[in-house]
């Protein structure tokens, strides 16, 4: 379904009614919320403004009682408006999940995908790619995704790795004519990679791994574990991007054919960002890809008011995105 009129016509034909029961549900939520705010505002706002002014209507201070009452007023309507308006936006999130795992399903014809927005990935996966040293950085993670694509497990989640670095900062002060400076020692965060991880089953045990990371990757940097030594390999093109890095190099070019380097070479016509992949010898992967989130796909201005042309284009929007994850994995899965 590469047609962005042929997605639409089926989106429309199959997806209209579930569509139909999403938006339904933030207009039950808007108008709960509008009947609520109404009641609030009496509550808080109407009737202490009332009872102020007939207590305090003959005082002479007239001026600061208006302008008190109007900025109470205001304070207290923004204040209501606020929560309406975050409880739109939450409803509006879970549904933008739901719309996740539909869509997820009809790329995959999985229908037991799971989609768990708080969970991130396991230590355990994480550490079995060995390429960031768990001893030097931090980890945090969103949106994991359980699936499976033409029969293979299969992992996705956002990932956001970085460490602290030690900054120094100086002052300089005065004591009578002499002038001191003293030092503080600071702790910043550095980024190191934020975007999507793609795992193909990877727990089970093998030592044997063959790493690829961008080629201007410092290997004397201590955040990462390039795992053996470094291995040049035939195709000048894939040099260029990537440089390889295994214990075992028979392996490494069993894994890296040529077809196959040809084939990750192409993964950049998909999804042109910055990848780091480490591969196992029986063909499983994982694959880093920076910058790009499930996050940030899901975040396509998905309108909380019904917009037929609106919502068809954000969700086709959604749709592609997601695809090229998945293009990526089968691009993997079929060049072994």
């Amino acid at each position: 379904m590469d047609n962005k009129d042929l997605f639409k016509t089926f989106y429309n034909d199959l997806y209209k009614s579930i569509l139909d029961e999403y938006y339904g549900e933030i207009d039950k939520m808007i108008k709960s919320n509008n009947k609520l705010f109404i009641i609030m505002i009496i509550i808080f706002a109407i009737i202490p403004t009332i009872c102020l002014w007939m207590i305090l209507f003959e005082t002479k201070n007239i001026i600061p009682l208006i302008l008190l009452t109007i900025v109470y007023d205001i304070s207290v309507f923004l204040f209501f408006k606020s929560n309406c308006r975050d409880n739109n936006r939450n409803l509006l999130n879970n549904i933008k999940y739901k719309i996740l795992d539909d869509l997820l399903t009809l790329i995959t014809a999985e229908e037991n995908t799971s989609v768990i927005p708080d969970n991130r990935i396991s230590k355990a996966s994480f550490e079995k790619s060995m390429l960031f040293n768990l001893d030097k950085v931090i980890y945090n993670g969103s949106n994991y995704i359980k699936t499976k694509i033409d029969n293979k497990d299969l992992v996705l989640a956002d990932i956001d790795i970085y460490t602290f670095v030690d900054k120094y900062k100086q002052e300089h002060y005065h004591i009578g004519s002499r002038e001191f400076v003293r030092t503080y020692k600071l702790k910043k965060k550095k980024d190191l990679f934020k975007g999507c991880y793609i795992g193909s089953d990877t727990n089970r045990n093998n030592d044997i791994l063959i790493q690829l990371v961008p080629h201007d990757i410092d290997e004397k940097n201590d955040n990462y574990t390039l795992i053996g030594n470094k291995i040049d390999l035939e195709n000048s093109e894939f040099n260029k991007k990537y440089s390889v890095y295994s214990f075992d190099e028979i392996k490494a070019r069993m894994i890296l054919t040529l077809p196959m380097m040809e084939k990750i070479n192409d993964l950049d016509k998909v999804i042109a960002n910055q990848k780091m992949i480490v591969f196992k010898p029986d063909g499983r992967y994982v694959v880093f890809i920076k910058d790009m989130t499930i996050e940030n796909i899901l975040n396509k201005n998905l309108p909380s008011n019904r917009n037929i042309k609106k919502e068809l284009d954000a969700i086709y929007n959604i749709y592609t995105d997601l695809s090229k994850i998945f293009e990526i994995s089968n691009i993997l899965n079929n060049s072994r």
